[in-house]
C-alpha cells in the first residue's frame, strides 16, 4: 500500500482593533491512496484489464486506490421503460473491444466505478469578538469522494406484495411511462427486481459541509465582576 498526501493548518487575525477582533482558521488534508502490490492468489479476476480481487462493492487491484467500487453501470431507460445496463464486446479471443446495453441485470459486466475516499478533507473555524461579545462557529467538510445511496435506492423500487408500508420517492412521478419516454428513471410496475439493482446510479457524491458548533457569549467587565465579588479563572 502507497499513501501520499499534505496535510495543511491556517490561522490568522484578519481584524483586530481595540473593540474588534476577528480570527480565521482552516485545516485540510489531501491524500493519494494506491495498492502497489497483490500476490498472485488475490488476483481472482479481472475488472477493467486490473486484476485483483472483490468485497462486497469494493475492487482491490494493484494500481488502484482503496475502496474503488466495483459494480455494474446504469445506462438509461430501454424502449419499453426496463432498465438498461452496459455489457463487454468481447471478439474471438475474448479481448473486450466495446461495450453494449442489455435488459438482463444478470448478463451486465462489473466496472471500475471511483472511489469512496475523498479528495480533500478538513474543517475551518471563525470567531469574532466585540465589546465583551464573541461568537465563535465551527465547520467540517469534505470534497470528492463517492457513496452508495442505498436508501434513495429502496426509496426508488417497484413495489412488491411486501411493500405494504414503504416509502416511496418523489422522483418517481417522472418514472417512464408511454407519454414520459425521455425519462432517466425506469418504467415503476409491480414485481420488477432489476428497476433499483446495485448499479452506478446510485453512486453519488460523498462531499459535504457540515455546521458543527456555534458559541455566544458575554464576559463581564472587571469592574462588575468586582462590585459582585466574583472571580474568574481562565
Amino acid at each position: 500500500m502507497c499513501n501520499q498526501g499534505i496535510e495543511a493548518e491556517f490561522k490568522g487575525t484578519l481584524i483586530e482593533t481595540n473593540d474588534f477582533t476577528w480570527d480565521l482558521g482552516l485545516n485540510l488534508t489531501h491524500y493519494k491512496n494506491k495498492i502497489s502490490y497483490l500476490p498472485d492468489e488475490r488476483k481472482t479476476m479481472v475488472v477493467d484489464g486490473v486484476p485483483g480481487y472483490s468485497s462486497g462493492n469494493y475492487y482491490y487491484g494493484e494500481g488502484e486506490a482503496l475502496y474503488t467500487y466495483r459494480i455494474k453501470k446504469y445506462a438509461g431507460v430501454a424502449e419499453d421503460g426496463q432498465a438498461l445496463y452496459y455489457k463487454n464486446v468481447k471478439d474471438e479471443n475474448g479481448k473486450v473491444i466495446g461495450r453494449e446495453t442489455t435488459t438482463k441485470y444478470d448478463d451486465a459486466d462489473y466496472y471500475l466505478c471511483g472511489t469512496a475516499l475523498p479528495d480533500l478533507y478538513g474543517g475551518f473555524n471563525t470567531s469574532l469578538a466585540y465589546k465583551g461579545f464573541d461568537l465563535s462557529v465551527d465547520f467540517t467538510y469534505q470534497i470528492g469522494g463517492q457513496v452508495y445511496d442505498g436508501d434513495y435506492a429502496g426509496m426508488m423500487s417497484s413495489p412488491t406484495a411486501s411493500s405494504k408500508g414503504t416509502n416511496f420517492h418523489a422522483d418517481l412521478l417522472n418514472a417512464w411511462t408511454p407519454e414520459n419516454k425521455n425519462s432517466n428513471i425506469p418504467r415503476f410496475q409491480f414485481g420488477d427486481n432489476y428497476t433499483t439493482a446495485s448499479s452506478d446510479r446510485f453512486l453519488t457524491s460523498a462531499s459535504y459541509l457540515s455546521l458543527q458548533n456555534i458559541n455566544f457569549g458575554y464576559t463581564l467587565p472587571s469592574r462588575v465582576t468586582r462590585t459582585l465579588n466574583i472571580s474568574i479563572t481562565l
